[in-house]
């Protein structure tokens, strides 16, 4: 019996040796990746990145270190694009847009090149070791320096496009039916946008967006709780119950910041693995596509306008009945009364607000785009904000949906705010009775 267990003992101490050696093995081969790569011996780099990419393919820097390599190599392919993408969602060196901007100036795209290229924000040394100027100016002439390798990927590295790995599919993951339900505005490319789910032609690519639209919404869910937290947080006198209540918000709020970075990581993956189908299909069959989602949009936007004409006729704002002077007290109580059991509470969507009416370059893109299918409010409010809002809901499960539309369509600083009567309240005011409804 002894000799029994003392031989499984031995097993697994070698096991663990076994185990040992080899993650150290694993760290030295990325030691060894990282010093060539810093040493700008690429060609050596490539081989060691190209096994450590297939071990660990959610690592950010490693696919940071990967992506460059690959165009260091004058490897312009897919798999660079993907690295770099799922590098620049992360806490990774910002050069990693400047590389995506290198890639798609390598392939001719101007447009998205230029894009990437103004997203880096390097300072003045690294600038100009990585001759950014000279870039951007070639580009805005579209003059491409890059002379791509068409040799033999796979003595190199695997496309991760191309390779025949399994892709998960609808009946693995089902898609939530509200979901499918949901029109949404998420640029693929510079000429194409989807507006819903099915759009996708990629079942990999339907996957990640639906897990990024499930993170938006738990994590709204969340940010809700949290504000309760919050708010009982503020009303408590006991010590003992602060503290756990802090402990409670502290993990939230960590939570949801995971969520969120989740989120993020989600769509870019998806518009990345739908970009890929698109680039193998090609153009004519991508503009065929575009203008039947053309046909789509206008039919939505009448729609909505339609629908917002419907909803204004609706709502309406409950004038304030003014007593004569002469009238009781009694009267006026009884009016009051009468005033109180009429009021109206809506909730619109906050996209943007800007002192004095100065609107940021970035907002006003969007705004432009925007206004074309959807009606766009501004109001000024006493502190000389001017304040644009989207949707007039009686239900507060409305406007989140709404809210949560337009994060996908790149407004991530929309808010509801709620108005009572006409006149803007506090949404913590009348919060607890929104969720009620």
């Amino acid at each position: 019996m002894c000799k029994k267990v003392n031989s499984i003992l031995i097993a697994i101490l070698i096991a663990m040796c076994f185990n040992n050696l080899k993650a150290q093995e694993t760290s030295g081969d990325e030691k060894l990746a990282i010093e060539y790569f810093k040493q700008k011996e690429y060609e050596k780099a490539l081989p060691l990145f190209t096994e450590l990419i297939s071990k660990s393919p959610d690592n950010a820097m490693l696919n940071y270190y990967y992506g460059i390599t690959l165009l260091k190599n004058n490897r312009y392919k897919m798999a660079a694009k993907e690295a770099l993408l799922n590098a620049v969602v992360d806490n990774t060196p910002s050069n990693a847009n400047f590389y995506l901007g290198n890639y798609f100036h390598a392939l001719g795209n101007w447009a998205e090149a230029m894009d990437f290229y103004k997203r880096y924000k390097g300072s003045k040394q690294e600038s100009k070791e990585l001759e950014y100027d000279k870039y951007v100016s070639l580009c805005s002439k579209n003059i491409n320096p890059f002379k791509p390798d068409n040799g033999d990927d796979k003595k190199v590295f695997t496309d991760s496009i191309k390779s025949p790995i399994k892709q998960p599919d609808e009946k693995s993951f089902p898609i939530p039916d509200s979901l499918k339900a949901e029109w949404f505005n998420f640029e693929i490319n510079n000429q194409l946008t989807y507006h819903r789910i099915n759009d996708f032609q990629s079942e990999a690519a339907k996957i990640l967006f639906t897990k990024a639209w499930l993170a938006t919404s738990k994590n709204d869910s969340i940010v809700r709780n949290t504000d309760s937290l919050r708010k009982a947080h503020e009303e408590t006198n006991s010590v003992t119950t602060r503290l756990a209540l802090v402990q409670r918000i502290v993990d939230a709020e960590q939570q949801s910041y995971q969520l969120l970075r989740d989120r993020e990581k989600y769509f870019e993956q998806a518009r990345v693995k739908e970009s890929g189908y698109w680039e193998k299909t090609g153009n004519d069959t991508m503009a065929q596509f575009i203008n039947q989602i053309a046909l789509r949009e206008k039919a939505r936007a009448d729609e909505i306008l339609s629908a917002q004409k419907k909803l204004e006729e609706k709502v309406a704002i409950v004038p304030i009945i003014q007593t004569p002077i002469e009238t009781s007290t009694k009267t006026e109580s009884a009016n009051q009364s009468s005033v109180d059991t009429k009021e109206v509470i809506v909730y619109k969507v906050q996209i943007g607000s800007f002192l004095n009416g100065k609107l940021s370059p970035a907002f006003k893109a969007k705004y432009d785009k925007l206004s074309k299918f959807r009606k766009v409010e501004k109001f000024i409010d006493p502190k000389k904000n001017h304040l644009y809002t989207i949707g007039s809901f009686m239900v507060y499960k409305d406007a989140v949906l709404l809210k949560n539309q337009l994060i996908m369509e790149g407004l991530k600083g929309s808010v509801i705010i709620a108005f009572k009567n006409g006149e803007r309240v506090p949404l913590q005011s009348v919060v607890k009775e929104a969720i009620v409804k």
